[in-house]
């Protein structure tokens, strides 16, 4: 059990060194599969990725198979008119920056094995949430970076499952979700000019996934999963210039979702499989973004932060519960090529009244396509989505997360961004 125990933790360690993607934190898609089909999979998930898309559908692995990839993430955010009037003139004066991120790599792997007739068994690696965004961190070309130009928040989760079939109809499954937490923010301090970097760690957190898969008849299934809330402890340090200063606590935890399905099998050969899904996430668990920070040294110049001393940071947050609609395709052309489309309407929980470079989210549009080819044992699935924001955000000063960067000055912005992702997974049958 130890030696269990040690291996997962390495490699939660190992894929948490991996930087994750950029936008908001929930997931473009674990296996090309999915992503392709903008995540419409509960009610006909791939058996290597069901212990997170619903781990009823490990029954449906005929035989062992084990699939491995990668989605790559490359964002586009752009911030128009950006103003705080009132601090300076530079700072008055409209200016306009984008994101310096790049292309981010997220790695998936799976496997999934019929025990017996009834009974399946399975495990994943994957990142069910995470972002990366990374901006210019010379106030002067980017004053955004009073507030952040580094972000990042990830959960890397191991999750073993077991799938019984009760009947030729019903399956039910459930999966232990372990985990490991990163979050971390930089950004420039207006008053003293320097650099602050908080990094912090949830070294080992739980969560479950539980499904039900019911397929009606040999054309029409429905899926149902509930992935559940994940208490986050984080603990880390701020530093200054690279020099420790304080040690920070934050509560913070990862919501629970509820994801439904339905699916349909057309034609003849039943080969064009089309299903609907509806996810719905808790965001509102976290209304409230509390740290607490104890220095462990004096700051230099005017601020009064002495060491011994414990702040609590808060930061408002008020996020709205949300319900995601995709819907996805995927024709079997013939034994070797398989298409598939997906459209995703993903609406953002982060209100005006929070939006900060932390969070930069949007309403989101995403639409994706991905083709399956199988040769022998072996099967590559490819997959592009592109995440669009229909319409820019504007802020005219009503962030609280935003203008407190700026002594509580109103902070005025534009935001727009677009996300490509490209993913690849390949597939082994035993």
């Amino acid at each position: 059990m130890k030696r269990t125990l040690s291996i997962l933790t390495a490699l939660l360690t190992l894929s948490s060194a991996l930087p994750t993607w950029a936008g908001m934190v929930d997931t473009y898609g674990i296996g090309s599969r999915a992503t392709s089909m903008g995540g419409a999979v509960s009610a006909a998930p791939s058996p290597a990725f069901a212990p997170y898309y619903n781990p009823a559908g490990l029954s449906r692995a005929e035989s062992t198979t084990m699939s491995a990839g990668v989605l790559t993430t490359t964002p586009d955010i752009e911030i128009d008119d950006y103003s705080v009037p009132g601090i300076s003139s530079d700072l008055a004066t409209p200016s306009d920056f984008s994101d310096d991120t790049g292309t981010l790599f997220v790695p998936h792997l799976g496997v999934a094995m019929p025990l017996t007739d009834r009974l399946a068994a399975g495990v994943a690696l994957y990142a069910p949430w995470g972002m990366h965004v990374t901006w210019d961190k010379n106030p002067a070309t980017n004053p955004g970076a009073h507030n952040n130009y580094e972000a990042y928040y990830q959960r890397v989760s191991i999750t073993p499952a077991l799938s019984y079939k009760v009947n030729e109809k019903l399956a039910l499954g459930a999966g232990v979700s372990l985990g490991r937490s990163e979050t971390g923010a930089d950004f420039i301090h207006l008053e003293h000019k320097l650099p602050f970097e908080a990094e912090l760690t949830d070294d080992f957190n739980v969560s479950c996934n539980i499904g039900a898969l019911y397929q009606a008849t040999d054309r029409f299934s429905m899926g149902l999963t509930y992935r559940s809330r994940t208490d986050g402890d984080f603990e880390g340090d701020l530093k200054m210039q690279g020099i420790k200063i304080a040690e920070v606590t934050l509560d913070y935890d990862h919501p629970e979702q509820v994801q439904a399905g339905l699916a349909y099998r057309f034609g003849a050969q039943k080969g064009l499989l089309v299903e609907a899904d509806a996810t719905w996430t808790r965001w509102s668990i976290n209304d409230t973004q509390s740290q607490y920070v104890t220095y462990t040294q004096n700051l230099p110049g005017r601020d009064p932060k002495v060491a011994g001393t414990t702040e609590p940071m808060i930061v408002p947050r008020d996020w709205d519960d949300t319900t995601k609609y995709s819907i996805g395709m995927e024709w079997t052309v013939n034994p070797t090529v398989t298409l598939r489309g997906g459209y995703v309407w993903d609406p953002t929980p982060v209100p005006d009244e929070s939006l900060d470079f932390i969070w930069p989210d949007g309403d989101k549009h995403i639409f994706s396509l991905g083709a399956g080819f199988t040769f022998g044992a072996f099967t590559i699935d490819i997959a592009a989505s592109y995440a669009d924001i229909p319409s820019k955000r504007t802020i005219n000063g009503e962030s609280q997360a935003l203008n407190p960067s700026y002594g509580d000055a109103p902070v005025s912005l534009v935001a727009d961004g677009t996300v490509l992702n490209l993913g690849t997974t390949l597939s082994y049958r035993f």
